[in-house]
């Protein structure tokens, strides 16, 4: 085993005015590292949702709720980027089908090996009701290549589905790249739920983006993005679109014929979205517009190198340790020598240390607003 010095770095206290104010809405308990499973709101939009209900409770409220999600539309495109319709589904799960069933091209929709079960199931369901076919992409310790997908391409693939970050690994997808191996004519569909906005994507490739906000957006359940492109919608019927996805819901009963679909991404709605969830995420998407990505980015960078350190000194080994940043997010997954992940996060646990087991190793999430006390806390622990 290599010996390595005691960790000699740390979280650096200097903030810009956006970032500090980020922190300002953030609280978590001490030794919280479970962000890849949910994180707990931030204070802006935990008050943003109660101010909706509140709203609910008027004369009208359906006028300024639509005022809401109009502003939180325009906020999750900024943060996406790009020519891109946005919608909100239920979750990034409603979303994923909604795309999945609306894909009628025949062919093939390649899914990489060991994808999230959200990123897997509406593919394959749809498949089994005449969509694409599946076919599985191999991929190396989590990581998604553009050379394995270069190997299983053929004539007959109509894109490919991924995580923009894998839940297990951390591992940041080279979506630009990959965008490059698909060439022009094939779809690139993106779950960015592991790291949308506080970790830098290269979304500007992707054709189709979704995200639920109970993550790193740290806006609690019920809403999710939905993103689409305009050459993507054209390819997207709204098999799944609801009443909400009509252009005229109340133009008249409905009878043989549905109508026309409503325009841009909402037409792929099964039903509405709960609009206090969406004013909770949009306060998020104002914090994170207000401390920019590429902060948020870089501070979660030293959070993860931070512990890091504290893993190697510790002797542990570390999945992808050897890794560039640039493909690193804000997961880290590692194994003690002699000691099974279950025996670890217990002991994690008995010291408050809050963390998770994925694909047999110990997976570490830490957020931006993560402490040098959670640090000394899970040093301790190890």
């Amino acid at each position: 085993m290599t010996a390595h010095p005691p960790p000699a770095g740390g979280i650096a206290e200097r903030t810009t005015d956006g970032l500090a104010r980020y922190l300002a809405h953030c609280d978590e308990p001490t030794g919280y590292l479970d962000f890849a499973r949910v994180g707990p709101p931030l204070h802006a939009a935990a008050d943003a949702r109660c101010a909706a209900l509140r709203v609910m409770a008027g004369a009208d409220p359906v006028g300024p709720l639509e005022e809401i999600r109009e502003a939180a539309c325009r906020s999750a495109a900024a943060v996406i980027g790009g020519d891109v319709e946005v919608t909100f589904a239920a979750s990034t799960t409603a979303g994923l089908f909604g795309v999945a069933f609306g894909l009628a091209a025949p062919g093939t929709l390649l899914v990489p090996e060991g994808e999230f079960p959200a990123n897997a199931v509406p593919w394959l369901r749809a498949a089994a009701r005449g969509g694409p076919a599946v076919r599985r992409v191999p991929q190396d310790a989590g990581r998604i290549t553009a050379g394995a997908l270069r190997a299983a391409l053929g004539p007959d693939v109509v894109g490919l589905t991924v995580s923009a970050v894998d839940y297990r690994t951390g591992w940041k997808a080279p979506l630009a790249e990959l965008r490059e191996v698909l060439g022009p004519d094939r779809l690139l569909i993106v779950d960015a739920i592991q790291g949308l906005g506080v970790t830098e994507l290269d979304l500007d490739a992707a054709d189709v983006v979704v995200a639920g906000g109970q993550k790193w957006l740290r806006s609690g359940w019920g809403a999710a993005i939905l993103g689409v492109r305009p050459r993507a919608m054209e390819l997207i019927a709204p098999d799944l679109g609801g009443w909400t996805g009509l252009a005229d819901p109340y133009g008249g009963s409905i009878g043989t014929e549905l109508g026309a679909p409503a325009g841009g991404a909402d037409r792929l709605l099964m039903t509405n979205t709960d609009l206090e969830a969406i004013a909770g995420l949009r306060a998020s998407l104002g914090l994170v517009a207000e401390a920019g990505t590429a902060e948020l980015n870089g501070r979660l960078g030293q959070v993860v190198a931070t512990l890091l350190d504290v893993l190697r000194h510790r002797g542990a080994e570390v999945l992808g340790d050897d890794w560039p940043a640039r493909r690193r997010a804000g997961i880290v997954s590692f194994l003690l020598p002699g000691e099974a992940a279950d025996a670890t996060l217990a002991r994690l646990s008995a010291h408050g240390v809050t963390a998770a087991v994925r694909d047999g190793r110990v997976r570490l999430s830490p957020h931006v607003s993560t402490t040098e006390e959670t640090v000394r806390r899970l040093s301790d622990a190890l």
